[in-house]
């Protein structure tokens, strides 16, 4: 079940602090855009879910209204390796033709 608005959400060393608006890793702060915060909490949300590109349009289309299929990817690459450098690994899985979610490992 998804937790409640203002829980801290937390995946393997990613933790979100919704009220602080913050993401770390290990507890470093990783600086991440409004949308690629709002991309990494949808998918933190349900982390064992594949949330649809359609879906993340939709809720990024509230910062990012002229959002795309096409930027989405960008966001999705951008939040990857910003992640990835902060040592978090590969946390996001690509799920071929449907959208995307967390790696479980």
């Amino acid at each position: 079940a998804p937790a409640r608005e203002g829980a801290a959400l937390t995946f393997q060393n990613l933790r979100l602090e919704p009220e602080a608006r913050s993401v770390r890793v290990g507890g470093e702060e990783v600086r991440l855009t409004r949308t690629e915060y709002a991309i990494l909490k949808l998918l933190m949300a349900s982390p064992a879910q594949v949330v649809t590109k359609s879906a993340l349009l939709d809720r990024i289309a509230l910062d990012t209204p002229d959002c795309t299929e096409s930027s989405l990817k960008t966001h999705i690459s951008n939040l990857r390796r910003k992640l990835r450098e902060a040592g978090a690994g590969d946390c996001i899985e690509s799920v071929w033709g449907i959208g995307f979610k967390m790696r479980q490992t």
